[in-house]
């Protein structure tokens, strides 16, 4: 268990170091902004902090009903771009604090019980679309795994548990370095039938989310 965690944060740090050196060398290069919209361009490197909330889980992949939960996060998206078809796909990693996790335990009847851990997810790739001279769509998917202090949603599942989420935000530039995002999500949390039970949990979140971008 402690290699395989330790195997996914070597990961998660190359992943992060990766998009940092391409940074620096991207930023041995002259670049004039003159406005908004070029601030926004695929080699400008990113961190950002949000907040998203579930307010009820859904019975699609996972099979635990009547779940909430709120996630903070912190991330970095990384300015080292792939172009396909006249679009670019950039690497993003995120630690996600789990502020609250409210769900039914089947073990105790289906009475809600309540729980905190964290989530990182260090495979995260995003395509993004220009809609105005200050707008665009982002579209992201996002592969990590989860820590909880105890067996999680079950008394038979696991600690640790894996997740991954498509997530689509509207970003709005506000000035050249900050971007305020808002937008939805599906998140999908399981052991990957590596417990006894692997009820998992489906989630759809509304999130907001501010970035910086990095001169």
């Amino acid at each position: 268990m402690s290699s395989f965690v330790k195997k996914l944060l070597i990961g998660a740090i190359c992943v992060v170091l990766f998009g940092y050196t391409s940074t620096r060398v991207n930023a041995q290069k002259t670049i004039t902004r003159a406005s908004i919209a070029e601030s926004l361009e695929p080699y400008t490197p990113i961190f950002f902090v949000g907040y998203s909330h579930s307010p009820t889980s859904y019975i699609f992949l996972g099979k635990t009903p009547y779940s909430s939960s709120q996630r903070a996060s912190i991330g970095y998206i990384s300015p080292y771009s792939v172009r396909i078809s006249g679009g670019y796909l950039n690497f993003s990693a995120r630690l996600h604090p789990i502020v609250e996790y409210r769900y039914s335990k089947r073990d105790a009847g289906g009475s809600l019980d309540t729980i905190r851990g964290w989530s990182l997810d260090p495979f995260g790739l995003s395509s993004t679309v220009q809609l105005n001279k200050t707008t665009r769509l982002r579209n992201t998917v996002y592969g990590g795994f989860t820590i909880m202090p105890y067996s999680f949603p079950t008394d038979k599942g696991r600690r640790l548990n894996f997740n991954f989420e498509l997530q689509s935000t509207i970003e709005q530039a506000l000035g050249k370095q900050y971007v305020l995002s808002f937008g939805g999500a599906f998140h999908h949390i399981s052991n990957a039938q590596t417990g006894e039970q692997n009820p998992g949990i489906d989630s759809i979140y509304m999130l907001l989310r501010l970035s910086y971008l990095i001169d």
